[in-house]
């Protein structure tokens, strides 16, 4: 490798050229090739960064996750009221699935994918969401325990459902029939509002 290239900085320069290919064209569509045409890089020097492309798109995937779970972070910690966090919470992740529709796509393209061949992608799908439902579960708990939500909520159920909720947004987004981000947003506002005393 040239002398005086910073490593990192030229792995992140590669996730963010294949991100878009990925959004751009589908998983399945992408090659190292390709890549290594978007980027400038030759493959072989590629293959020292990263030893496959399914690499390559797990840390774009992390990447995307990572920032709307700082995002997530940051709104859990404001001081306001627990329906409000939990509102301001599912909008970001709601606005993140719409502008960036095309790569979600490529997401769930790499999933189907990876379903049809007899892979179990339960774990993965798991570790790229489960910081979303633990925010959810955390809130609501927080929500009870202050009195702000009813005692009979179940965080564990609650948070789930409102998961569900966001993987059904999702969904239609993808689809083409979730055009309007904001009535979607006051369906989640209904579900929220229905859990306070």
């Amino acid at each position: 490798m040239a002398a005086g290239v910073n490593h990192n900085e030229r792995r992140r320069f590669v996730v963010s050229r294949a991100l878009s290919l990925f959004a751009k064209m589908g998983y399945s569509k992408v090659s190292f090739l390709t890549i290594s045409e978007a980027t400038g890089i030759a493959r072989t020097a590629l293959y020292r960064y990263f030893k496959t492309k399914r690499e390559i798109f797990d840390e774009a995937i992390h990447e995307v996750t990572s920032a709307l779970a700082d995002e997530l972070k940051s709104v859990s910690q404001k001081n306001l009221s627990v329906s409000r966090r939990m509102e301001q919470s599912c909008f970001i992740v709601m606005e993140a699935i719409h502008l960036k529709k095309e790569f979600f796509q490529a997401i769930f393209d790499f999933v189907f994918s990876m379903v049809r061949t007899g892979e179990d992608m339960r774990s993965r799908i798991e570790e790229f969401t489960g910081g979303f439902r633990v925010t959810l579960r955390k809130l609501v708990a927080e929500g009870i325990e202050i009195g702000e939500f009813k005692k009979s909520v179940d965080p564990d159920v609650t948070a789930e459902t409102l998961f569900s909720l966001m993987e059904s947004f999702a969904l239609r987004v993808l689809l083409g029939v979730e055009n309007d981000i904001h009535a979607a947003r006051q369906r989640f506002n209904a579900t929220i509002s229905a859990l306070a005393v």
